[in-house]
């Protein structure tokens, strides 16, 4: 899709800064997103008048939070961690910039909101507050997909927001399901875990097929709610759905059955 080549490559000059391509790797474009965005867009029925800013200025602020979600306290120097930390700084102040020059204060609450709801979740995981299964799904799901959801709430267009949030879950899970099965460690099953079995100091092979069969449970709820979506979709995004809906499913199934 040209559109998207022509979004993605003014994303990537924008975040382009020569100090810190010399430093810390270029933060990737997440091409999902922006297929998203413009396929929201498209179909918005009050789109604004700069809607290429608008996706954008989300991406950019996305990519901000990934990046600060690189920083740890483990591995690598403090140079480079500081970079890191002053990289996302960049990037979502690239983000607010481009907003603001719009005068489109209305989407510049929508993301804060996003941003705060956003963070909210992210420490909630962090400290393991989480209860039940039903809201950890529901909190990555926000934590994924809040930016686009506002967008799309922005744009008038909040089937779209549900779309983007089952799609962007459904990846994000078939993801952590992968790294699961192929290195026994994944920050969602060992959330999982510490609600299913919070007194198991290890995992037997019955809880994790437990952990594996509710996580497809969820994977199959969201396929369902994208295939029941009535929305007019591109070639390019009915393809995407086509590659989340198979894929690595045969692989989990057999380890699953396999035990």
């Amino acid at each position: 899709m040209v559109k998207l080549a022509s979004l993605k490559e003014q994303i990537e000059r924008l975040l382009d800064h020569p100090y810190l391509r010399e430093h810390v790797p270029a933060p990737a474009v997440d091409e999902d997103r922006l297929l998203l965005s413009l396929s929201m867009m498209t179909d918005a029925p009050a789109g604004p008048n700069e809607p290429d800013r608008c996706i954008i200025a989300m991406m950019l602020m996305q990519i901000a939070l990934d990046t600060h979600d690189q920083v740890t306290d483990r591995g690598g120097d403090l140079r480079t961690r500081q970079l890191v930390v002053l990289a996302g700084d960049l990037y979502s102040g690239l983000y607010y910039d481009l907003l603001a020059r719009s005068g489109d204060v209305a989407l510049i609450r929508l993301f804060a909101e996003a941003v705060r709801e956003i963070n909210e979740q992210k420490v909630r995981l962090y400290e393991k507050k989480v209860e039940r299964i039903e809201t950890l799904f529901a909190a990555v799901g926000m934590i994924e997909s809040a930016l686009l959801a506002k967008l799309a709430e922005r744009i008038g267009a909040p089937q779209w927001g549900e779309f983007a949030g089952h799609y962007l879950l459904l990846r994000r899970l078939l993801l952590e399901q992968e790294a699961f099965v192929r290195t026994g460690s994944s920050m969602l099953f060992e959330q999982m875990a510490h609600i299913a079995f919070p007194w198991a100091k290890g995992l037997t092979k019955e809880q994790k097929r437990h952990l594996l069969r509710l996580c497809e449970r969820y994977i199959d709820h969201c396929k369902e709610a994208l295939l029941a979506a009535n929305l007019p979709m591109n070639d390019l995004l009915r393809f995407r759905m086509a590659e989340l809906a198979g894929g690595f499913q045969a692989i989990v199934k057999k380890s699953v059955e396999e035990g």
